[in-house]
């Protein structure tokens, strides 16, 4: 019987998720969901965030059909993997895609973000993976069928410059800032040309312990003059996109799933859970060995340019010289 599921497992994709906290738990909730029996490495150093990730993982309907392993190590990962599923905190992503591309050859990787704390970082997990071509950073607006219909309304007039503001409170600057900044740059298929940290404020604690977020205002420059502000504040006024176009004003309530048009009428829709985002994501990439989403070099782009803009103000906050800004 042993021989049997041993047979089994090595027929199956492997798959390796590091890091089992709150959001890379509901990834693995996520894989329970695909189709093709797939033997699953979690990774983690903490057994607490381990057990709570294997209850999670138990709950779903379907995850007693994959072969499932947990550990504190990577070397009790498969040396050949399909995927490498890389949700750590930012300050350990670049070490960790180093010692997997020194000890493990992976076909395809999806990394979160922020992808970094400094721009050295950042360079170091593109050396790391410059000769892979299946490389994707998870900013899942682009998935998502509601924000596709948005983008559809919105193009349906042409590619034009936008004013965008995103406006509310305790909604995590520091952390989601990227979100939006990819959100536009794929509404107006543009790349970002400058971000401002000028209208930017006070640093606060994050609720994750050891890191920070940050109040007041980004600004954010498109190469086709397209502008996105992005401000936070320490209120409770939920979280709107505003969008300036020639035909109106039109209003995102996220929380709410409404788009309100500058015409009449509404759209609604919702945020997909990353628990039902990452099945039909990861048999996307297996398919077709492509997705929706931004590759790493489009998305170093824009973290290259945010990550210097906080720095900048993290360093002019603080009257210091530190190397890396402690967001996550």
């Amino acid at each position: 019987m042993r021989g049997q599921i041993s047979e089994l497992a090595s027929a199956m994709r492997k798959i390796l998720l590091v890091g089992a906290g709150q959001l890379g738990s509901r990834y693995l909730q996520g894989l329970s969901s695909l189709r093709d029996l797939s033997a699953i490495t979690v990774v983690d150093p903490s057994e607490k965030s381990l057990l709570i990730a294997n209850e999670r993982f138990a709950q779903m309907p379907v995850s007693s059909e994959h072969v499932v392993t947990f550990s504190t190590s990577l070397c009790d990962a498969p040396r050949v993997l399909d995927l490498a599923l890389i949700v750590t905190p930012a300050h350990c992503r670049a070490g960790v895609v180093a010692d997997l591309v020194d000890r493990h050859l992976v076909k395809a990787w999806l990394l979160e973000k922020v992808l970094a704390q400094n721009c050295d970082q950042l360079d170091q997990i593109q050396r790391c993976l410059l000769a892979n071509k299946q490389v994707w950073v998870n900013t899942p607006r682009r998935l998502m069928a509601w924000h596709q219909e948005i983008r559809a309304q919105l193009l349906n007039y042409g590619h034009r410059p936008l004013k965008v503001r995103v406006v509310g409170g305790c909604w995590n600057l520091a952390c989601n800032a990227i979100h939006f900044i990819d959100l536009v740059s794929w509404w107006v298929q543009a790349n970002v040309e400058s971000i401002d940290s000028k209208d930017l404020g006070d640093w606060v604690k994050s609720k994750r312990s050891g890191f920070f977020e940050v109040l007041g205002c980004l600004n954010v420059s498109y190469v086709d003059g397209t502008e996105l502000q992005l401000c936070c504040d320490s209120g409770s006024e939920p979280l709107l996109i505003y969008v300036n176009s020639p035909e109106g004003e039109w209003i995102i309530d996220e929380f709410n799933g409404v788009l309100s048009k500058p015409f009449g009428g509404q759209l609604h829709g919702k945020l997909d859970f990353q628990s039902s985002m990452t099945a039909p994501l990861v048999e996307e990439i297996f398919q077709l060995e492509d997705c929706r989403l931004p590759t790493l070099s489009e998305s170093v782009m824009q973290h290259r340019l945010l990550l210097s803009a906080f720095l900048e103000h993290w360093n002019s906050s603080h009257r210091c010289q530190d190397s890396i800004v402690p967001i996550t």
